[in-house]
């Protein structure tokens, strides 16, 4: 579990480095200095603990709409391996907040 997490861990700094790849570029500072502060695994359950999305959530559909999600936590948290690391109640939360902004995810 260990090993999955230091990798979960590049998978989440690599977030921040995709919103610059976006048609309109997003810098996300607080969210990395956010994961480098906490952890990803710890900074995730943050994220998706609070009743609406984050911030960087909201910026990151403005900046590049369904495809700007795909570099957000909830979709991250998702994906195979990752998801096996959140309980059914954090993955839930994922998808409502993907799918009410339109977003399918994998």
């Amino acid at each position: 579990m260990i090993m999955l997490e230091k990798k979960f861990h590049a998978a989440m700094e690599n977030i921040y480095h995709e919103g610059l790849k976006l048609p309109k570029p997003y810098r996300a500072t607080r969210y990395l200095q956010l994961v480098r502060e906490l952890g990803s695994k710890k900074a995730a359950d943050r994220l998706l603990a609070t009743p609406n999305p984050s911030e960087g959530f909201t910026q990151l559909y403005l900046h590049g709409q369904t495809e700007g999600l795909t570099k957000s936590v909830e979709y991250l948290v998702l994906q195979s391996p990752w998801s096996t690391l959140f309980t059914e109640q954090q993955l839930a939360i994922a998808r409502a907040r993907l799918k009410r902004y339109g977003c399918s995810q994998a």
